[in-house]
């Protein structure tokens, strides 16, 4: 498995602080921005971030975000979900077609910290207007 990025995602009541304090401080520029969720880019596009109130179930069902997720961008979610089940992974979640524009798998690394792995997919008209870039 080729991981092609790492989006780390905190866990915060409030993500739009977050959002006002990168874009203002280190010129994050906002790729995402709904009322649950927040995606910023660094200006040079090296580095992505992502901010989440935690539980929100229309977003995450049956997902449970306490603190940091690592986010792992790979090509094909559905082969990777099977090589990591094949070398002894479990996952509290299977490949799932996600309404943001993903399709993801999720994992809990040995220290309880999950583990998001997915693919890019079209993004439902639902969440078309969040897009900002």
């Amino acid at each position: 498995m080729k991981i092609k990025q790492n989006v780390p995602l905190v866990c915060t009541r409030e993500p739009s602080i977050a959002k006002a304090y990168y874009e203002k401080h280190f010129g994050f520029k906002t790729i995402f921005d709904s009322d649950n969720f927040v995606g910023l880019r660094s200006a040079d596009g090296a580095f992505e971030m992502s901010f989440m109130k935690p539980g929100d179930e229309e977003m995450m069902t049956p997902y449970d975000c306490k603190s940091l997720v690592f986010c792992f961008e790979v090509d094909d979610v559905d082969a990777s979900h099977k090589a990591l089940c094949n070398s002894g992974l479990t996952f509290v979640q299977p490949p799932t077609d996600n309404p943001w524009g993903d399709r993801s798998a999720i994992t809990v690394d040995p220290l309880g910290i999950q583990v998001y792995v997915y693919s890019v997919i079209p993004v439902s008209d639902k969440f078309k207007a969040f897009v900002k870039e």
